[in-house]
């Protein structure tokens, strides 16, 4: 009795997240049914995979908060040309291994990063798929329309679902930042306990980046929309280091400041409650007539506490008035990226060895070559399914890639043991479509990358498979060929180009602290020069890009609690210094300065690129080539008559000698 007491509450709960999880892959569901059914009618079984490729293309936009429409018709036109170039691949071996060769490329350094591994899915997965069953022209002809069918129906699909639920998508991420500030220094003032707060703040500031890295542009280095996401990310990451490393400063000392404080908290919260970067007049014209009379209210006084509020309300202000005018242009020249540096940054960045992108796509190309020159030369009705598995196998870091060779093993062999059992009761064609309508359903509610994932795609693919051959033969050749495809990915991940998470995050440390001395020379280089936006931007976006990427694969690199929290304090220390040195370029910026001044600075900065490359000295990581000599240099961190940002300095340097400390020790 105990027993089904214990057992029942695991049953009910485990129920209800099948159902959770079916009703939010419901559209998903539908969707693909709707094709699958549609293309075996109008078209034929032969076109079937079609259906799958577009679902993808579904699955990864009808989520999404906005799906432009001239995105959204570049990728559908995007599956036209990869279905010609799939066509062309198949006429010969030689057009099969170039094309193989080069589309991977093309795909995964366009489309992928380390920050958006599997960007290039949806796109080479049509590419590969289209492959595996060759056509002649008439053939062609029907793949073609097919897919200009289906294209237009997932155009027409999410446009329609995006207008029937508008408003149920969720809130934007500045909105929910907004409203955790005005949360936060509510707490504050109350000094109420804030950790988890602040935990959830350090969350959507990342993201807020990330999104903004999303919007990267063509010829300026971001979009309108991504502009006004960065001044937003801008804007929020100096209010973050506030309340979580100075919040004495929002603490007021007397009682007109402090209702000053709590209006602040309460125009916040306000915020949040509006889409202000949508740049809807009739939506922000309170917001902006309340922020001007408390900027005027705060710019009375001149102590650190007004000074903060007044710096606030100018970018807050000055961000509103660009998404009012933003469809006449707020991207200057000072915003565009020179040609020069874009094809470095786009095409020469990405061909060293040591980069993601150019490890993965080698390792895509040969098997893909490999995989398509085998169902070239050995074809039958099936031996596609060797390159299809390893396709699906290969991921773009080691310990993903063995986990699905795992689950996908398990899932097959479980999966032709369910269809061996079940088939022997499906003896016509609709039966079969029925079973494989219930299999897609199942699958579809299933997390991908598991057994039961991997078990409902195998009794799919059977459930049609034997539609044309005999059972026992189906269930031998998908057997034998995912062993086939485990031990070549296997053999390829081991000894081609590998990449591990642990060596990703590692890869990363050295990027963090390599764009550290890059914000040094940027720093330098205003002392004479003035401020290139696009740069600017650039940095801070892949700055603060690479330390979510970081942080989000730390747990899974570091299983001891210690070695954790050791590495998240260096990201900790790490983050408050690029906030400090970021306010460092605006003040330098605002100012001209003598010679004194700029050789104290120029001291300051060469005695900080040292510091730091003795601290990857005692980390392991690659040193700087090009550094000053500091010998006899004097070093000092404060310049006369400037207040604000001597205060940087030394706020920077503290935080520089706390790191080298923190190193210090673990060394020893």
């Amino acid at each position: 009795m105990n027993i089904k007491q214990v057992r029942s509450p695991q049953f009910h709960d485990r129920a209800e997240s099948v159902w959770t999880q079916f009703l939010q892959a419901l559209p998903v569901i539908a969707f693909f049914l709707i094709m699958f059914y549609s293309v075996i009618f109008l078209f034929g079984m032969e076109y079937i995979t079609i259906a799958s490729l577009v679902t993808v293309i579904f699955q990864g936009n009808y989520k999404k908060r906005k799906v432009p429409t001239g995105p959204l018709i570049v990728l559908l036109l995007q599956q036209l040309l990869l279905l010609v170039l799939a066509y062309i691949a198949t006429w010969n071996i030689g057009l099969s291994l170039a094309l193989n060769l080069i589309v991977p490329f093309w795909l995964i350094f366009t489309k992928s990063s380390q920050f958006n591994q599997f960007g290039y899915f949806s796109t080479l997965m049509t590419f590969t798929f289209m492959q595996f069953l060759p056509v002649d022209w008439n053939g062609f002809i029907l793949q073609f329309e097919a897919m200009i069918f289906c294209c237009i129906f997932v155009f027409i699909t999410i446009k329609l679902y995006h207008r029937m639920n508008r408003g149920k998508l969720g809130i934007c991420t500045e909105r929910k930042v907004m409203k955790l500030l005005g949360c936060i220094l509510e707490k504050l003032l109350n000094e109420e306990d804030v950790s988890r707060d602040l935990k959830e703040l350090f969350r959507l500031q990342r993201l807020l980046y990330q999104e903004a890295n999303d919007k990267r542009g063509k010829r300026h280095v971001v979009t309108t929309a991504g502009k006004l996401q960065y001044m937003f990310a801008l804007l929020i990451q100096r209010t973050t280091y506030l309340v979580s490393n100075q919040s004495q400063v929002l603490r007021p000392a007397d009682e007109d400041s402090r209702r000053l404080a709590l209006e602040l908290a309460g125009y916040m919260q306000k915020a949040g409650e509006i889409d202000f970067l949508s740049g809807n007049r009739d939506r922000t014209q309170t917001l902006k007539k309340e922020g001007r009379r408390l900027l005027a209210e705060s710019e009375k006084e001149k102590d650190i506490f007004h000074r903060h509020v007044a710096n606030f309300f100018r970018m807050f202000l000055f961000i509103l008035h660009q998404a009012e005018v933003k469809d006449q242009g707020i991207l200057s020249e000072q915003w565009e990226v020179p040609a020069e540096h874009q094809f470095k940054e786009k095409i020469l960045a990405h061909f060293r060895p040591d980069t993601f992108e150019m490890r993965f796509a080698l390792r895509m190309s040969v098997v893909l070559m490999t995989g398509m020159a085998f169902n070239l030369l050995f074809y039958d009705d099936h031996s596609y399914w060797f390159v299809m598995n390893a396709f699906l196998l290969l991921r773009p870091m080691y310990e993903d890639s063995n986990y699905r060779m795992r689950t996908r093993f398990i899932g097959t062999a479980v999966g032709c043991v369910l269809v061996a059992l079940v088939l022997p009761f499906c003896d016509s064609m609709a039966s079969h479509l029925i079973l494989a309508g219930i299999m897609v359903t199942c699958m579809y509610t299933a997390t991908p990358g598991t057994i039961i994932h991997a078990l409902f795609v195998t009794c799919f693919a059977l459930s049609m498979t034997t539609l044309a051959m005999g059972e026992t033969m189906a269930v031998f050749l998908r057997m034998a060929y995912i062993i086939a495809a485990v031990l070549f990915v296997l053999f390829i991940n081991r000894f081609f180009f590998p990449t591990s998470l642990g060596s990703q995050v590692r890869y990363n440390f050295q990027m963090l602290f390599h764009m550290h001395h890059m914000y040094l020379r940027m720093l330098e280089d205003l002392l004479t020069n003035q401020l290139d936006y696009w740069r600017i931007c650039d940095a801070q976006i892949q700055y603060h890009t690479i330390l979510a990427q970081i942080r989000n694969d730390l747990p899974q690199v570091e299983k001891n609690d210690r070695d954790r929290e050791y590495f998240n304090k260096i990201l900790n220390i790490t983050w408050c210094m690029a906030s400090e040195i970021q306010q460092m370029f605006f003040q330098v910026k605002h100012k001209k300065r003598g010679p004194e001044a700029r050789r104290i600075m120029e001291r300051y900065i060469s005695y900080t690129d040292y510091v730091l490359n003795q601290i990857q000295e005692m980390l392991h990581l690659k040193k700087e080539k090009k550094l000053k000599n500091i010998d006899g240099m004097k070093y000092q961190r404060y310049i006369e008559g400037e207040p604000e940002l001597s205060s940087l300095m030394t706020q920077y340097a503290r935080n520089l000698s706390r790191l080298y400390v923190l190193v210090l020790r673990r060394v020893r």
